[in-house]
């Protein structure tokens, strides 16, 4: 185990803030370059975009790429290109269908303001411009900004999180293995935070054996993720498939103590400057929101 006080540090002192606004600012320059496109779909996309979200992957992007001493704003692109996917499945995700929320981030989620029509085709139209983001503008050869979209493509697809997905409502109400629940979560969640360092990495231009390490270090990072949000979100609905409803609140934070120790002791054995990818793998124990 590493050493406990770390987890006594307050959030904003292990959350690199700083890069929200640079993320913030290159999602909005994207958003304005739809000129010709419908001004209902600007204005949906717009709303949907900007909140008050602490854009977790793609910082992750960014900081994998100032570990390994580059300048993170070579993967903005990419890194945008996350967050538009990330949206897209928030988008989803909320819709009567599925989760059937009504409010995200403090504002009515997107159905709820535009209906949900709008809201369906507004995340198609994020999920498809995230891919034209990295071909148009993410800087690279053709033969690794292919393995970008392949990255991100199969981190979002049939083995990644739409299969996460398909499973937690398939088995919403049904009784399930732990097994089974670690794969809803590895992949519902867990397979797009694994892109962000592994898209970062691969544009760095880092070995097989590093990209291995930065892969384990996210794999360990994403399950912590997801664990940790069940807990913020912890409710007696027992028809919902979470770590607390089916391990319970004190050994959910044991797993998620546990993935983020083995995170941290991979990032570690690396020579680059891992400062941060400790402190925001540390961040998931303290976060409130």
């Amino acid at each position: 185990m590493s050493n406990p006080r770390i987890y006594d540090l307050k959030a904003d002192e292990l959350y690199p803030g700083f890069l929200i606004k640079e993320v913030n600012n290159s999602l909005g320059y994207y958003v304005k370059e739809y000129k010709e496109s419908p001004d209902i779909l600007k204005e949906v996309i717009e709303y949907s975009i900007e909140n008050s979200g602490k854009r977790f992957r793609p910082i992750l992007c960014l900081l994998t790429a100032k570990s390994l001493g580059k300048d993170y704003r070579a993967v903005l692109p990419t890194a945008c290109a996350i967050e538009f996917i990330h949206t897209y499945s928030l988008i989803h995700d909320d819709l009567p269908s599925i989760d059937n929320d009504d409010i995200r981030r403090g504002k009515p989620t997107c159905h709820k303001k535009f209906g949900e029509s709008i809201a369906i085709l507004t995340g198609d139209t994020l999920f498809a411009e995230a891919f034209n983001i990295i071909i148009k503008y993410q800087i690279a050869d053709d033969r690794t900004k292919i393995k970008i979209l392949e990255e991100i493509a199969g981190a979002s697809g049939a083995s990644g999180m739409a299969a996460g997905q398909i499973v937690d409502v398939y088995f919403t109400g049904k009784k399930i293995s732990k097994k089974k629940l670690e794969y809803i979560h590895r992949n519902k969640t867990g397979k797009m935070i694994t892109a962000s360092v592994r898209c970062a990495a691969i544009l760095c231009g880092v070995s097989d054996d590093y990209l291995k390490k930065f892969t384990e270090y996210s794999e360990n990072l994403g399950l912590a993720f997801q664990i940790t949000d069940d807990i913020l979100d912890v409710t007696s609905d027992k028809r919902i498939n979470t770590y607390p409803n089916i391990w319970g609140i004190s050994k959910s934070k044991e797993i998620a103590r546990d993935r983020i120790d083995k995170a941290i002791a991979i990032i570690k054995s690396m020579d680059i400057d891992y400062e941060w990818l400790v402190n925001i793998a540390n961040f998931l124990l303290t976060r409130k929101v």
